[in-house]
C-alpha cells in the first residue's frame, strides 16, 4: 500500500486549511473597520459631552428634548456614513461585491432592533419621555449586535451584552444619561476599534 509522503501530507493539510478559511469567510461577516469604530466612538463621546463632563451640552441632557434627539441623530448619521464608506472600501480592496449573501444576512438581522428603535423613539418623543430614550437606544443597539454575532466573530456578542447592560443602567439611573451614552456608544466603540485592530492587523 502506498502512503503519501510527509511533504504531500503537509501540502494537503495546508490546502484544507485554506479551504476552511475560505468557507468561514463566506459564512461569517468579517468586513469590520477599526477606523470606523474609532470615528464612531469619538463622535459619540463628543455627543455625550464627554460622558457628562460638560453637563450643559445639549447632547448630554435628554431634558433638552428635540435638540437632544437632533444631536444624537447627527451622531447616528455620522456613524452610518462612516460605516457605509468603510464597508465599500473594504469590499473594493478584497475585490468583493458590497452586498454579499452574508452581508445581506447580517444587515437583515439588524432590521428588527432598528425598526423597534425607531418606533419606540417615536412613542417616547410623542409622550415626552425623553429620559427613557438613552436606555432604549443602548438596549436595542446591543440586541442588534447580539443578533449579528451569530454571523460574525463572537466578540460582537460580548459587546452586545455590554450595550444591553448599559441600556438597563440608563433606564434605572436616568439622571446619568450622558455617562451611559458616552460609555456605550463612545467607549464600547473604541473597544471595538482596538479589538478589530488587533484581530485583523494582518
Amino acid at each position: 500500500m502506498l502512503y503519501p509522503t510527509p511533504l504531500a501530507q503537509e501540502e494537503a493539510l495546508t490546502a484544507l486549511a485554506e479551504v476552511r478559511a475560505a468557507a468561514d469567510r463566506s459564512t461569517r461577516y468579517s468586513r469590520f473597520s477599526a477606523l470606523a469604530g474609532f470615528l464612531t466612538g469619538g463622535a459619540a463621546l463628543a455627543g455625550s459631552g464627554l460622558c457628562g463632563m460638560f453637563p450643559e451640552f445639549i447632547g448630554a441632557q435628554p431634558k433638552h428634548g428635540l435638540q437632544f434627539v437632533a444631536v444624537w441623530g447627527a451622531v447616528l448619521l455620522c456613524a452610518a456614513v462612516v460605516q457605509s464608506w468603510m464597508t465599500v472600501m473594504k469590499a473594493g480592496q478584497r475585490g468583493e461585491a458590497v452586498f454579499t449573501p452574508i452581508a445581506r444576512t447580517a444587515t437583515a438581522s439588524l432590521l428588527g432592533p432598528g425598526i423597534a428603535g425607531i418606533a419606540g423613539s417615536g412613542i417616547f418623543i410623542a409622550t415626552g419621555q425623553w429620559m427613557l430614550l438613552p436606555g432604549l437606544w443602548l438596549l436595542l443597539y446591543g440586541c442588534g449586535l447580539w443578533s449579528v454575532s451569530f454571523f460574525a466573530p463572537l466578540f460582537l456578542r460580548v459587546l452586545g451584552a455590554g450595550f444591553i447592560v448599559l441600556g438597563l443602567c440608563a433606564w434605572y439611573f436616568t439622571e446619568s444619561a450622558a455617562l451611559w451614552l458616552g460609555t456605550g456608544f463612545g467607549g464600547l466603540h473604541l473597544v471595538f476599534g482596538f479589538v478589530v485592530l488587533a484581530r485583523y492587523r494582518s
